[in-house]
């Protein structure tokens, strides 16, 4: 038969309990996602050079390439960190010229996607290094 603990014990074991969930949650341990209105600039002008062959011009009617912008995209990259993405972005485009852009400008064209999506520029560059992005989680 279950036996409550008595309740000057249970307190301060829910109390640490909980305190020890919140500490170690990636919510309270995730960084900001940030990137400048600058980068998200020179992203755009990467974005028609390179992408909008693929992607379509609204980032959402390319011919060849899937949509960035919208729900497809948000739910594809649903509970994912930024380096997840910047990741893939860097390693798999543009497909007929992989890893062909400066660092600068993967990150920058990640950050146009992003204002796309509604994600708010911040007075954060976004880093190019991929490392310091794994704790930054995408909000969707």
């Amino acid at each position: 038969m279950f036996k409550p603990l008595p309740l000057s014990t249970s307190i301060p074991t829910s109390l640490a309990l909980s305190l020890l969930l919140v500490v170690h949650s990636p919510v309270a341990n995730a960084q900001t996602l940030g990137f400048t209105q600058e980068q998200a600039d020179a992203g755009k002008a990467t974005y028609r050079e390179v992408c909008q062959i693929c992607h379509g011009s609204s980032l959402a009617n390319g011919q060849f390439g899937t949509p960035l912008k919208g729900s497809f995209f948000t739910d594809k990259w649903k509970g994912k960190s930024l380096a997840e993405l910047v990741t893939f972005v860097f390693e798999k485009m543009p497909p007929d010229n992989l890893k062909s852009l400066a660092p600068e400008q993967y990150v920058n064209s990640v950050a146009y996607i992003l204002s796309r999506n509604d994600i708010a520029v911040s007075g954060t560059p976004m880093s190019t290094d991929n490392n310091s992005l794994g704790g930054v989680m995408l909000p969707w």
